[in-house]
């Protein structure tokens, strides 16, 4: 059967649109996914953010739990997105996120608490979003299993940070109490009486009909939102944690 030149030339127009279509798509997908890595990216900066205002309002309210010293290195390493400051706990020098998370959740006496807290929060992000690289030109580069780990720890430690206490019965964090709860759990020896006495009621800053504070559940679960904003750019559905596997979660070294 003979070709003649019509059917060459439509053969080969046919050859080129083809190509030209297939390398459309390929553009589109690479655009797309470079869109997200930098959509990840700003997530990843907004967490950042957030997790300094949180170190700044947690030592406010635990002035005794974090070392002073150390506050301003802490803050200026997160802003500059290193990884260099490693705390040191029973002689031995703490550098992942576990390690961290496990003491700083420890029912017994734990000096800057706060501390291993954030740096804990910190390593995750850090892993997470690879901060060791400059940027991700892909948002299929991110590693699923580790923001997912990140995204169940986030959820574990706002859990733990409202309800864990230590061997006195006294919250390890003191985040969501107004203050003259705080006040009330210091003097109680069992007689409720001394509410009208507590500084806070007695001068009317604050009433038993004041609702908790919230603020702190509302930064902390904001760097939980844009985790899963992030989960969603690198193809992975978020999934909210049961009441029962959050009480039996252990962090374990």
């Amino acid at each position: 059967m003979k070709i003649n030149k019509s059917q060459i030339i439509f053969l080969l127009s046919l050859s080129f649109f083809l190509q030209a279509c297939t390398f459309d798509q390929n553009s589109l997908k690479s655009v797309a996914q470079t869109n997200a890595a930098t959509q990840v990216d700003e997530f990843k900066e907004e967490i950042l953010k957030d997790l300094i205002n949180y170190k700044k309002k947690l030592d406010l309210r635990n002035p005794n739990a974090y070392n002073k010293e150390l506050q301003s290195s802490i803050i200026h390493q997160i802003r500059m997105n290193k990884n260099f400051i490693n705390l040191i706990q029973n002689g031995q020098v703490l550098e992942n996120s576990n390690e961290y998370f496990y003491y700083a959740f420890s029912p017994k006496k734990i000096e800057n608490r706060n501390d291993l807290l954030i740096l804990g929060l910190y390593k995750m992000v850090y892993k997470a979003y690879m901060m060791e690289k400059n940027h991700q030109f892909s948002a299929i580069s991110y590693n699923q299993e580790e923001m997912i780990k990140l995204y169940e720890y986030l959820q574990v430690a706002r859990w733990k940070i409202k309800t864990a206490k230590d061997e006195n019965g006294d919250y390890l964090f003191n985040t969501w109490q107004n203050n003259w709860q705080l006040e009330f759990e210091k003097k109680y020896k069992g007689d409720y009486n001394i509410i009208n006495d507590l500084l806070y009621i007695k001068s009317n800053r604050e009433t038993i009909l004041d609702p908790s504070n919230f603020s702190y559940e509302i930064l902390f679960s904001k760097m939980i939102t844009n985790v899963e904003h992030t989960l969603r750019k690198i193809n992975v559905e978020p999934y909210e944690m049961s009441v029962s596997a959050l009480k039996s979660f252990i962090f374990i070294i």
